[in-house]
């Protein structure tokens, strides 16, 4: 018997794998259809290179006028200085560094679910999630904050102690939109040591106060914020996700994935409301609540949350594909 189900798990590591490997192909190729239709940071990243050449000084120059230097210099800087290694065109290396990501993070929630005795009811929202615009754009179109995100993710996940706040911090110097979601880890821990009776509605009071807060000290700051270009059905399909997100499972909170993914939700919400824009922190939210799923959600809410997350998967997927 124990033979059987060595196999049977060797087995769906080498179909997740290939699932892992198919979805990083079809996120390059989603990464080439956005520069062939000018659309998201990519063709920025592009024109600047083909500009200043591929010379890591000039580059390095250009980025550290002003005396600082910012996650974007140390981005362009890497991708000249590999892509040279590497004698690839930078498309190509961009390319194949989304290929990379994506794969990673899809392996590694993949693979997370063969522990789980649920994993019929896991398969079907790991796909919808991924294959979500909002999710696969982090991969593809937003490429520097992608990077930035999938070593935040895969250091929460395999890594403990000091090393993973090396990588904390690794991922904050490549783009500082990931300091919320590090700022919620360490509050999501804070509040658990304050041993807080009441298993919702205090700490979710509490959630709210900080998301709140961080989205007027952006807004004031003037700090990782996009005026709102969304229309109004696409915000009230994100209103309709955030509602399911907070309350399929209110025990969400009590887990460190579902906490910063309800965080996540209620700061793109509070932006909302100053007329802001926090769109990129959906996909992240989406990868950090199918965590949740995946380590805490009990079958029962892995099926609420399927069948309300289909609506929402298919509504951005047609809205994805009218406006390409």
């Amino acid at each position: 018997m124990s033979a059987i189900s060595i196999k049977n798990d060797t087995f769906l590591k080498f179909a997740l794998t290939l699932f892992a490997f198919a979805y990083g192909f079809f996120v390059a190729d989603s990464l080439q259809t956005l520069y062939m239709s000018n659309s998201g940071d990519i063709n920025e990243y592009i024109d600047f290179f083909e500009d200043y050449s591929k010379d890591v000084a000039v580059v390095w120059d250009i980025g550290t006028r002003n005396g600082a230097i910012h996650g974007d210099t140390i981005f362009r800087v890497g991708i000249i200085f590999f892509s040279n290694y590497l004698d690839m065109e930078v498309l190509s290396f961009i390319t194949l560094v989304s290929f990379m990501m994506s794969t990673l993070v899809f392996f590694a929630c993949s693979v997370s679910i063969l522990s789980r005795k649920n994993i019929i009811y896991l398969l079907p929202i790991l796909l919808c999630i991924f294959l979500t615009p909002n999710v696969s754009n982090l991969f593809a179109s937003a490429i520097r904050s992608g990077i930035a995100f999938t070593i935040l993710m895969l250091s929460m996940i395999y890594l403990r102690g000091y090393k993973l706040y090396i990588f904390f911090l690794l991922s904050s110097l490549i783009h500082l939109s990931m300091m919320p979601i590090i700022f919620f880890y360490f509050s999501y821990h804070t509040i658990r040591k304050l041993q807080i009776k009441s298993p919702f509605i205090v700490p979710f009071f509490l959630l709210i106060l900080i998301s709140f807060s961080m989205t007027l000290a952006s807004f004031v700051l003037n700090f990782n914020i996009t005026p709102t270009n969304s229309s109004i059905f696409f915000k009230i399909f994100t209103l309709y996700l955030g509602l399911l997100v907070i309350f399929t499972n209110r025990k969400a909170i009590q887990n460190i994935y579902g906490f910063m993914s309800m965080g996540l939700i209620l700061v793109y919400l509070a932006g909302l409301i100053i007329d802001i824009s926090f769109l990129r922190y959906v996909g992240n939210a989406l990868v950090l609540y199918l965590l949740f799923l995946i380590k805490k959600g009990g079958v029962g809410t892995v099926q609420v949350f399927t069948i309300g997350y289909i609506p929402f998967f298919l509504l951005t997927s047609f809205y994805s594909i009218a406006n390409i």
